[in-house]
């Protein structure tokens, strides 16, 4: 996925290009109409369609009020962001 089109202008990351959901549908087991209830939770959550890791910390803690968060959500944020940009994206 990523979030560049051509040369050096970004896409806006709230959008699901059909780029992005061929990539999606190609490596994952969801179907189309499963990425695209995903990315709708996830716009609802993250309007500008991104999240930061002190959002993601935040999201980690309300699914695992029991654990110690923090060394685990920094290790698997550096998996999500993939373009090292300190944002999630969908």
């Amino acid at each position: 996925m990523g979030n560049k089109t051509s040369g050096n202008e970004k896409k806006d990351p709230a959008i699901l290009t059909d780029e992005d959901l061929k990539t999606l549908k190609m490596n994952t087991q969801y179907t189309e109409e499963e990425i695209l209830a995903w990315h709708s939770g996830f716009l609802k959550d993250c309007p500008t369609g991104k999240l930061d890791k002190k959002q993601f910390l935040n999201v980690y803690r309300r699914f695992y009020p029991e654990g110690k968060a923090d060394k685990y959500c920094n290790f698997v944020f550096k998996a999500f962001d993939i373009d090292n940009n300190n944002w999630i994206d969908f």
